[in-house]
């Protein structure tokens, strides 16, 4: 049969029959592949659907304040302890008497005039500056023979005088005189004191008050106040209960047949689509 063939057709019939036996072998690979895949994922499956039946245990952290504005009933007597002081003014009346040495300060102007009349011991010579004019008036003899023996000429002149005069006083110098005082004066005195002072004030105190009193409400009391609350709330969901379950069933159904042809689920949603949008 095949000596009648030319070589090229020997050639491409030598392909074909390798091709075939690749595609009988590809064939067999995707189908062990495929059932390999399918009892995946029915295990999938089957973990899906004992998700839908499982539950969410956790804890809650709560850390808030809750507002609070209403009125409460207390019925029990309540000790309360008292920490306080109180804020208070006594009368006070009395005579306080005061004996004390108190300095006084002192500034006042003096404006006077003081007579001096005494004594003044002067030991050193004193050097006073003359700036004069002596005036002369008289008359004088003239001198003969080295005696005043001539006639009496009147002279009549002023004779300036300026020089330095050292003076030396061999007693006391009398002094008498009317010597004016302008001084500000600028002390301290001690002055005594003695006396009785009156005192009627109130006198404010403080009072510190620790001790316990037993207190009724004849009504409700108000209340308006923020509350903190911090707690640990264990929580327990169910998944079954809720609409998470019926997805998961249905993904798990999904996936159990994901290798099956038929098209009868992806059918059914899409009738239902059509009957929803109707």
């Amino acid at each position: 049969m095949f000596k009648n063939l030319t070589k090229f057709q020997k050639r491409t019939m030598l392909f074909l029959i390798l091709a075939f036996i690749m595609s009988l072998g590809i064939i067999a690979v995707l189908l062990v592949a495929l059932n390999v895949m399918g009892i995946r994922l029915n295990s999938i499956g089957d973990t899906m659907e004992e998700m839908a039946i499982q539950h969410i245990q956790t804890e809650v952290e709560v850390n808030q304040e809750i507002p609070l504005n209403s009125a409460i009933s207390v019925t029990d007597e309540l000790i309360v302890n008292i920490d306080m002081f109180i804020n208070t003014e006594i009368p006070f009346t009395a005579e306080i008497p005061v004996t004390e040495e108190m300095l006084v300060p002192i500034r006042m102007g003096v404006h006077d005039y003081i007579s001096l009349d005494t004594l003044i011991w002067v030991t050193e010579p004193i050097s006073i500056s003359v700036d004069d004019t002596i005036p002369l008036d008289q008359k004088m003899k003239m001198t003969i023979f080295g005696k005043d023996r001539g006639p009496s000429i009147p002279i009549k002149s002023k004779i300036p005088l300026k020089q330095d005069l050292h003076i030396d006083f061999n007693g006391p110098l009398p002094v008498k005189s009317t010597i004016p005082v302008d001084m500000l004066i600028i002390d301290t005195l001690p002055i005594g004191i003695e006396m009785r002072i009156p005192v009627d004030v109130m006198v404010p105190v403080k009072i510190p008050i620790k001790q316990q009193a037993r207190i009724t409400f004849n009504g409700p009391m108000p209340v308006d106040a923020m509350i903190p609350i911090s707690l640990n709330i264990p929580v327990d969901i169910p998944l079954e209960t809720t609409s998470l379950a019926k997805y998961f069933r249905k993904l798990a159904k999904g996936l159990r047949g994901l290798t099956s042809m038929e098209l009868d689920d992806i059918t059914n949603k899409q009738n239902q689509k059509e009957a929803i949008a109707q």
